[in-house]
């Protein structure tokens, strides 16, 4: 079974690029995607990619659609069944969520401290999307590796699942990246430090979510 090297999640591969193709091809037969600000990630350097979180097909359709590798951390409940080869070929790392997982932790830190991309649901869990509240999980990546934040709008992609017509649409916007500053790593994160920069990231991916619009969005191709 492929699983990607840290390079790969980096610079991409083969194997990821053609993931991320028939990702795309799966969301156009179930309706249209439009995107807004890809412009918006950076093209080198790392980045974590902090979206809200209303349907399953969230993280798919990021992975698929960003212009760059995404390795996302993903709930443990998930990797079950036929969808354990389908998730870790695409570079997604298992997290247990009822207690401090440190391995995904220590795996995503090292992909960012090299300039990669991490994706990451600051909610922790599917919802309105409204991003009105924000685990520290974002933050604590973006401090310890001075990684830029771009928040992720999700809208209509629970619509994808539905066969209807005319036929769904989705659309995914992508805000302006919000910077950190790497925290020295001699010195320890303390609450108040880590709880600024959550509410930082929470309040831009909820303003995004708010502002964002169908309009003046192009179908991705």
């Amino acid at each position: 079974m492929y699983a990607p090297t840290l390079a790969d999640r980096i610079t991409g591969s083969a194997a990821l690029r053609r993931r991320q193709t028939i990702g795309r091809r799966l969301a156009h037969g179930l309706g249209q995607v439009q995107l807004i600000g890809l412009e918006n990630v950076p093209a080198t350097g790392a980045v974590v990619l902090a979206g809200n979180h209303r349907s399953a097909l969230d993280g798919p359709l990021i992975f698929a659609f960003a212009p760059r590798p995404v390795t996302f951390l993903v709930k443990d409940e998930a990797f079950v069944g036929p969808l354990v080869p389908l998730l870790r070929g695409a570079g997604q790392v298992p997290v247990v969520r009822q207690r401090v997982d440190r391995a995904p932790i220590r795996l995503t830190l090292e992909l960012l401290r090299t300039g990669g991309v991490v994706g990451i649901f600051p909610e922790g869990s599917r919802g309105d999307g409204l991003a009105s509240t924000a685990k520290p999980g974002a933050a604590y990546l973006a401090l310890r590796s001075g990684a830029a934040v771009v928040p992720v709008a999700c809208h209509g992609t629970g619509d994808l699942l539905q066969h209807r017509w005319p036929r769904p649409s989705a659309h995914m916007v992508f805000g302006p990246a919000v910077p950190f500053a790497r925290h020295p790593d001699a010195l320890p994160l303390n609450r108040r430090t880590v709880a600024a920069a959550t509410e930082r990231i929470r309040l831009a991916l909820a303003d995004l979510v708010t502002q964002s619009a169908p309009t003046g969005t192009r179908t991705a191709a």
